[in-house]
């Protein structure tokens, strides 16, 4: 039995081959995250998990963090009240992509602010280095945010919803259909304009839309645009003292000031095409540029002070981000010995960004990290005595990054039953940075420059055995690197941060494939990771391990009936890494609980009823490298149900149903924990023709 080969360009996507992932695809395409090509997830050697768009709307989530934690192993986090971030696998470094793009903020600042969700239709997840596939960072995993597509037929969706504690509301429509005979569209627009239960709002506008050419057969050119609108009140927590939360501080006092914010924009724009020139063979080229602006000012450092009060320290921040990537790569499915699905491709990334660095006007003193103090308030509600408090440029950084990179992918057939899968990538990527000082009347006082570069190969290589059909057992290796910006104590430049995983797994089918399992187990380890001698100067004497287990479950023992389950043990540790504030070999990375896990099941009634129940369990982790402030292990149960006739379905949503209250989902250094919000009602009406 040979590799699968590909469908005329023309033809539907289609796929009769098993999907190992947490959450079935059904009538989809294959994620293409694990190998950057249309494969069966079964012949992929990795951990791969995809939530569909129906899952999404069946957990009610509108926004990344509340969509990826209800995966396993990784743990999203809304950091300062506006910044989304996450750990996978043990790891905060991880590459995030939108429609396969690079979304490079991740990678130079460890988390930037996000939208809704509007228009995605799947998130694909694939844990553990990709550096082979999709270059620098990564050592966690990548996470894949893929919109919907347009279509020759004519169609539509939307939905309205309303909640609380405090007040939700939300909004979403999406249309697409044919503009004539070779041309198609797809708009999507989303609002979402939330304030939880410590007033801490988050507003978002989104729009995406894309258009589909196909002049002929074999060739099809895509255009797609989006552009989102964002606000955050920001929310920088509780503060701790001897490593927990005051009990005297209530759970829904925030001490964020009005003035306090963080305001942003993002557009970008992808123009692809693609040429089919057989069956055997594609090509894809595809430019995409991307700009994103946003200011932030926030009362960010705080700490205990006098007669139960709270001291504040603001900051204050701004970037824009200007990204030009490029990619061109070729595909070929056939016979050359054995059986091949290849893959070669060159991508090309400009980077470019500014930076200013502020003061405070009151006080003349530089950020570094932290400006001036602001009145301190009380642990419970009073008026806040801060009035506004302005800011003034004085300087600006400037970076300039430029990676080139050549990768390969090959699937092989050796014999039946047994493939071999690799791929291989070499990187050569470049960093430039100048910073100016402003004097008096914003003219450069003084000007710095620095300059790193690194050329780095990488690959990942995999053996996949199949005895029978239902059954796949498959070992992996796989490497990663991260270019490092900041120079050693003597000036050197430091190398790039290596990763390397070694992962076993498993996967089966029962009771006529209802019934599907995942199982794996990896060893992953990151090197030369670069720490703080003291204030500015840094040396290569850390290293990282994480090994784990994890285990999903998809099974549908009857029509209209799922059940999902993932289960991640996680146990990483610091092998060594020896700071100016202390040696901290032996202890756990900040959040990075041990154990989590996701469950959901819904039924739906023949006559339109229908209903779904859930849990997330996370365990205990610790909110700084210390391991002094704990953060406990909580669960929080959820419930919907839906009642559907015609194209709307009305849906209710219950989040945390047993209101746990006494629990934390982020952290600040350990200085500050925030917590996690009450019982949450959200009441929806979706329509879809």
């Amino acid at each position: 039995m040979g590799l699968a080969q590909p469908a005329p360009a023309t033809a539907p996507p289609a796929s009769n081959e098993p999907v190992a992932t947490e959450i079935k695809v059904t009538g989809k395409r294959e994620p293409t995250v694990g190998s950057r090509i249309r494969e069966p997830l079964r012949d992929i050697p990795a951990t791969v998990h995809v939530l569909t768009h129906r899952d999404l709307e069946e957990r009610g989530a509108a926004n990344v963090v509340g969509a990826l934690s209800w995966v396993a192993g990784l743990q999203p986090q809304l950091e300062y009240g506006g910044f989304t971030t996450m750990t996978i696998r043990g790891f905060k470094e991880f590459v995030s992509l939108v429609d396969g793009v690079r979304d490079a903020r991740f990678q130079v600042i460890g988390s930037a602010p996000t939208g809704n969700l509007a228009g995605i239709d799947r998130i694909e997840v694939l844990k553990g280095p990709a550096s082979a596939l999709y270059g620098y960072g990564g050592v966690g995993g990548v996470v894949n945010f893929v919109h919907k597509q347009p279509s020759r037929r004519f169609g539509y969706d939307g939905s309205l919803a309303v909640g609380g504690p405090t007040l939700m509301r939300r909004a979403t429509a999406g249309v697409t259909g044919p503009l004539g005979e070779h041309l198609a569209f797809r708009a999507d627009a989303g609002i979402v304009d939330d304030d939880d239960f410590r007033r801490a709002r988050s507003s978002s506008a989104n729009f995406a839309g894309a258009l589909q050419w196909s002049p002929f057969a074999r060739h099809r050119f895509v255009l797609r645009a989006r552009h989102q609108k964002l606000h955050f009140s920001t929310d920088t927590g509780l503060p701790t003292e001897r490593g927990s939360v005051p009990a005297e501080i209530p759970l829904d006092r925030r001490f964020n000031t009005p003035w306090d914010y963080l305001d942003g924009s993002f557009y970008d724009a992808v123009l692809e095409y693609s040429h089919n020139p057989t069956d055997r063979i594609k090509w894809t080229t595809s430019v995409a540029i991307s700009h994103n602006p946003y200011e932030y000012k926030s009362a960010e450092a705080l700490s205990i002070g006098p007669n139960q009060t709270v001291r504040r320290n603001w900051v204050a921040l701004g970037h824009e981000w200007n990204q030009l990537s490029a990619r061109v790569e070729g595909q070929w499915r056939g016979d050359l010995v054995v059986p091949h699905r290849a893959l070669v491709g060159y991508e090309f990334s400009y980077l470019f960004s500014h930076h200013p660095r502020f003061i405070n006007n009151s006080a003349d003193i530089e950020l570094a990290p932290y400006l001036d103090e602001l009145a301190p308030v009380p642990y419970r509600d009073g008026l806040d005595p801060q009035g506004d408090y302005a800011t003034e440029k004085i300087g600006r950084r400037t970076q300039h990054q430029v990676t080139h990179g050549v990768f390969v992918h090959d699937t092989m057939q050796l014999v039946d039953g047994v493939k071999l899968s690799a791929s291989g990538r070499l990187d050569r990527w470049g960093y430039d940075t100048e910073t100016v000082t402003f004097s008096a009347g914003a003219r450069p006082a003084s000007e710095t420059s620095a300059h790193r570069s690194a050329l780095a190969a990488t690959f990942r290589a995999g053996v996949v055995l199949q005895p029978k059909d239902w059954l796949t057992f498959y070992g992996v290796a796989g490497t990663s690197f991260s270019p490092v910006r900041v120079v050693s104590a003597d000036g050197r430049a430091l190398d790039p941060e290596r990763g390397r995983q070694y992962e076993l797994g498993a996967r089966a089918d029962a009771f006529g494939r209802r019934l599907h399992v995942d199982v794996a187990a990896y060893n992953l380890r990151k090197t030369d990771v670069v720490v703080t001698r003291r204030q500015g100067l840094y040396e290569q004497a850390g290293s990282q391990t994480s090994r784990g287990f994890e285990v999903s479950a998809t099974w549908d023992p009857v029509d209209r009936c799922s059940l999902r389950l993932g289960y991640a043990y996680t146990l990483a540790r610091y092998d060594s890494y020896a700071s100016s504030e202390g040696n901290y070999a032996g202890k756990n990375p900040p959040n990075v609980p041990d154990h989590s896990l996701t469950a959901w099941g819904s039924y739906r009634f023949p006559w339109g009823l229908g209903a779904g129940a859930g849990v997330r369990i996370v365990g205990s982790q610790w909110a700084n490298v210390e391991n002094t402030v704990p953060m406990p292990a909580y669960a929080l149960a959820s419930a919907a149900g839906y009642y559907t006739f015609g194209q709307v379905e009305l849906a209710l949503h219950l989040d945390n149903v047993f209101n746990a209250r006494q629990y934390f989902v982020s952290s600040i250094y350990g200085t500050q924990l925030t917590p996690g919000v009450p019982r949450t009602v959200l009441v929806s009406l979706r329509f879809k023709s």
